[in-house]
């Protein structure tokens, strides 16, 4: 007997394309002004939002906003990590952005804030913010500030409900916190930056950090791209970052209006979900169990495949002969 041709590489509605963002921060009127033009084209993602952003409406006004969407965790505080390896001072003095001491690379000092648990370093050369300095926390208050968000995110869109973590700035070098969000169960810790790897637009791999395809700026040439990406039997990956207020600052809504317009609404080309639940179809995939006598999906999610190239839907915890 001839062996059956599988072909588990697809998302549900038997595509290969997946469509996704991650916006962090949660700024009530550009969020509001983006989900205005990506949620009539059907277009989903995931929020990873700020919790002191989360203080002008009531919980049910979040919840209505956010609607349908994904939230992830981004601290309390937003701060930098210390970084594994480094030296730094902690100042007696308070924080003054005119006398406090410069950025040095060897030992930094760092300045007391008015948050507990927050102090003030000043950025480096090549990271300079408007007023040159950031927020810092050691790793315990670091942690601190992840669990208090997890806390009060939950508490307002429901327990269990926020599963991805993601660094404030940029990608940052702290071993323990990675464990630590690793251990609770995270999905995954995004950092920023656009992603182009060498496999073309893959679903990562790593999720400890993993990254974007593309911003606001070039959001349609990167777009263009995937779009014209060769069917390679894999399944694949657009998400966009990183911060919806960057389309206002830029003024180039229109951007983000002509990709809806392009690549929304387009269920038999594009799989639209959020980032955690794209990671979990993956995943999915991969736990198929392909026997001669049997195919079988061990997972609680439905798989969507083809067995000589007759679309099949196996459902949670199914097997087929074949």
């Amino acid at each position: 007997m001839q062996k059956k041709r599988i072909d588990k590489n697809f998302f549900p509605g038997w595509v290969r394309k997946s469509v996704t963002f991650t916006m962090d921060d949660g700024n009530l009127e550009t969020d509001a002004k983006f989900l205005n033009i990506v949620r009539p084209a059907g277009i989903l993602g995931t929020f990873n939002l700020l919790v002191p952003n989360l203080s002008r409406l009531s919980r049910d006004g979040y919840r209505e906003l956010y609607r349908g969407y994904e939230i992830s965790n981004h601290t309390k505080t937003h701060p930098l990590a210390m970084v594994d390896g480094r030296e730094y001072v902690i100042s007696d003095d308070p924080f003054d952005p005119v006398t406090s001491d410069s950025y040095t690379e060897e030992h930094p000092v760092i300045y007391k804030s008015a948050t507990e648990g927050v102090y003030r370093i000043h950025s480096s050369p090549e990271r300079i913010k408007p007023d040159g300095w950031y927020p810092i926390s050691p790793t315990d208050e670091y942690i601190k500030s992840i669990d208090d968000s997890q806390r009060e995110l939950e508490a307002v869109f429901g327990e269990g409900s926020v599963r991805g973590f993601v660094w404030p700035f940029y990608t940052q070098r702290n071993r323990a916190i990675v464990d630590y969000v690793r251990s609770r169960g995270f999905y995954g810790m995004r950092g920023v930056g656009d992603v182009l790897d060498k496999t073309g637009f893959s679903v990562p791999a790593e999720r400890f950090p993993w990254s974007y395809n593309a911003h606001h700026a070039n959001l349609l040439e990167v777009m263009e791209k995937y779009e014209a990406h060769p069917d390679g039997g894999s399944l694949g990956f657009f998400a966009f970052g990183v911060h919806t207020f960057d389309f206002e600052r830029a003024g180039n809504w229109c951007d983000l209006e002509k990709f809806a317009a392009r690549y929304g609404d387009r269920p038999d080309e594009y799989y639209y979900a959020s980032v955690g639940d794209i990671f979990d179809y993956a995943d999915a995939v991969e736990k198929i169990e392909i026997t001669d006598k049997e195919i079988k999906n061990p997972t609680d999610i439905p798989l969507y495949i083809k067995i000589d190239g007759e679309r099949v839907t196996l459902r949670a915890g199914e097997s087929l002969a074949i």
